[in-house]
């Protein structure tokens, strides 16, 4: 009897909690669509997706309010000239909604069951984000669907989803089939648990995601993987890269090879560093390469000091660390190779900004750069596997001619031109949302966002 007792409270405290958030959505005078990115103030290539999504449906849409739940302890001010400063996106209008749960998002939070607890983390964090500021339309583009079901749910809003990467993907799960090393009994057993876990937690994934009205997809490798785990179409919309449209280039006598990421362990700038020390010395004289990226945290700290202990002696090697916008464009203008080295990258801004720069890009050959952005073809740059692949690369195109790597940038300059603008970003997006935002609007208009566009 308790227990039923306790049920019935709790049930009546959701429904109750469910009437109120609804009602008060309903009694205001303009839609908000909110968007639920916790880390707003970081410097990567998600942050300017969603800077360039909010100024475009600010633009497209001037009668709704736009909201992002935010942790970063910033204010709407503050954020704003970071966008401007960071990326170079004017963002007027915005409403900034702390939110205080994000840590629990964080994997670090979660030592044991690291995906489970994220999971449960972005439930809370999607609770308290709409209880605060009930939505319209929720826009997930952080990665944090598990918590999205809620939220429609206490809110009975819309949901839509810019998909940077699936958090558990078909690869994740096959690679639980593949053949362990290690073959012991206990191994063999830890791997059956681990096995039932992911595929669960999989299986909870594609429900949350199936759970979105409109999703958006970064990247044919990322639709695919949607397609796989979701089991639902997504519309392609290529990530706006248009912060490079009318550098100049100022190429200097030595070739200058741009690495650009974030200091993080996927990043791989290991691999640039072994594939630099296999170049032939009279190569490596004619050439520097300059690896830029920012520090957010200690973590990326230790990855930036293991990496300036192993070019300890190297020749040519310099690290730019969290540098200003100013000096980020100055590199582009004078550097003449763009290297990538990142596997299964879903996307690759930073190979788009090379390219928009005329650089010749030598990126991974897997993921977005391989099936979106810089082909097989060698017509708008390279791609490589492991450090001796990219030294082959990287000497070949140190030795080229000049006229033969400009030919080479202006083909990759006008490919990303027309493909990956902000503007086309912009059209794509608020296309997406209008659906959402528009109930009216013609059935077969949702169906096809819906369901995606080949």
């Amino acid at each position: 009897m308790d227990t039923a007792y306790l049920l019935l409270r709790y049930a009546a405290a959701l429904v109750i909690i469910m009437v109120t958030t609804r009602i008060r959505r309903h009694l205001r005078r303009k839609k908000v669509v909110a968007f639920l990115h916790p880390y707003a103030a970081q410097g990567g290539g998600g942050e300017r997706v969603l800077w360039v999504a909010v100024a475009a449906l600010r633009k497209a849409r001037p009668d709704v309010r736009i909201v992002i739940y935010s942790g970063d302890g910033l204010s709407a001010k503050e954020l704003v000239a970071h966008a401007r400063e960071r990326f170079g996106v004017a963002v007027p209008d915005v409403t900034i909604q702390p939110v205080c749960t994000r840590r629990l998002t964080n994997a670090k939070t979660w030592p044991v069951a690291t995906m489970a607890g994220q999971a449960l983390g972005a439930m809370i964090l999607a609770m308290e984000s709409v209880l605060r500021t009930p939505p319209d339309v929720l826009v997930d583009t952080t990665g944090l669907a598990f918590g999205v079901p809620l939220a429609k749910l206490l809110a009975g809003c819309a949901a839509a989803a810019y998909v940077h990467y699936p958090a558990v993907s078909q690869d994740m799960l096959d690679a639980l089939d593949r053949p362990a090393f290690n073959n012991s009994k206990r191994w063999v057993r830890l791997r059956r648990v681990k096995a039932v876990y992911y595929r669960l937690l999989g299986k909870v994934y594609g429900w949350c995601g199936r759970r979105h009205d409109v999703v958006m997809a970064n990247s044919s490798w990322t639709r695919g993987h949607i397609q796989q785990v979701w089991g639902r179409g997504a519309l392609l919309a290529y990530p706006p890269c248009g912060a490079m449209k009318g550098i100049t280039r100022k190429e200097t006598g030595k070739v200058t090879v741009l690495s650009l990421a974030q200091f993080r362990p996927e990043k791989d700038q290991m691999k640039q560093l072994e594939a630099w020390a296999l170049l032939p010395p009279e190569t490596r004289r004619k050439a520097k390469l300059v690896i830029a990226g920012a520090v957010r945290h200690a973590d990326d700290q230790r990855v930036l000091d293991a990496l300036k202990r192993q070019a300890v002696g190297m020749d040519g090697v310099e690290f730019l660390v969290s540098a200003p916008r100013h000096e980020i464009m100055a590199l582009l203008q004078t550097a003449s190779v763009g290297l990538h080295t990142m596997r299964l990258e879903h996307f690759g801004i930073a190979v788009v900004e090379f390219m928009a720069a005329s650089l010749v890009v030598v990126a991974h050959a897997s993921g977005g750069p391989l099936l979106d952005i810089v082909g097989t073809s060698g017509e708008r740059g390279f791609l490589a596997t492991d450090a001796r692949d990219y030294a082959a690369k990287l000497s070949s195109i140190i030795e080229m001619d000049a006229s033969s790597r400009r030919k080479i940038g202006e083909n990759a300059r006008a490919f990303v031109a027309e493909r990956f603008s902000d503007s086309a970003f912009g059209r794509t997006f608020v296309s997406a949302l209008a659906v959402l935002l528009n109930p009216a609007r013609p059935p077969a208009a949702a169906t096809v966002l819906k369901g995606g566009l080949n």
